[in-house]
């Protein structure tokens, strides 16, 4: 009984969460309401408080719909190709611009994007380990904290908003600097390594 309770739970606020994206996507942010939710997806507007505080919360859980979204729609391989995974997810972004505008200008939304920087860090860590970077050394470290300012909504909202790139292009220009500059600094660190030998010599 608890688990298909929690089902159910899972579905009305999936249903709220949907119905804000659809919203978002039909008009503006500014007549973005509660009531106007409500009526939407059929939840009284006492239920959606109680899944979601504030109006603030309602839409930083919206805004993080579309990467949701994309990573359903990707296969678990993908999941681990950061080209493939950011185009996906940046171009999902992209249809509701203005939910993760109101996402970057919100506390909320400020909190959730902070449990998502640590996620991608992790992940970079990984990645740049395996592309032969030692990330316990400041250039590997630098390459990690350079990895997520360039695949942040903010760089995202940048290319897009005041450089006119489609997401897909976009995401092409971050993962050519990604692959060059995890390239120049493993090429760095193997050439440190091979010169106290040739002085050894």
């Amino acid at each position: 009984m608890t688990g298909l309770r929690s089902a159910l739970r899972e579905v009305t606020r999936q249903k709220i969460v949907d119905a804000v994206v659809d919203l978002v996507a039909e008009g503006s942010m500014g007549e973005l309401s509660i009531p106007l939710v409500s009526r939407r997806c059929g939840a009284s507007v006492a239920t959606i408080y109680r899944y979601f505080p504030t109006k603030e919360h309602l839409l930083a859980a919206a805004a993080e719909e579309p990467a949701r979204r994309a990573a359903l729609g990707l296969p678990d391989e993908a999941l681990t190709d950061g080209p493939t995974h950011l185009r996906q997810a940046w171009t999902s972004f992209a249809t509701n611009l203005p939910l993760l505008r109101k996402q970057l200008a919100s506390d909320v939304g400020r909190e959730m994007r902070q449990q998502r920087y640590e996620r991608s860090k992790d992940w970079f860590t990984r990645y740049v380990g395996s592309a032969g970077v030692s990330v316990a050394t400041p250039e590997g470290e630098r390459l990690v904290r350079l990895s997520l300012l360039m695949t942040s909504s903010l760089a995202l909202l940048d290319l897009h908003d005041r450089q006119g790139q489609s997401p897909e292009q976009a995401a092409d220009d971050v993962t050519w600097a990604m692959e060059t500059l995890t390239a120049a600094t493993a090429a760095l660190q193997a050439d440190r390594k091979r010169r106290p030998t040739r002085r050894n010599r």
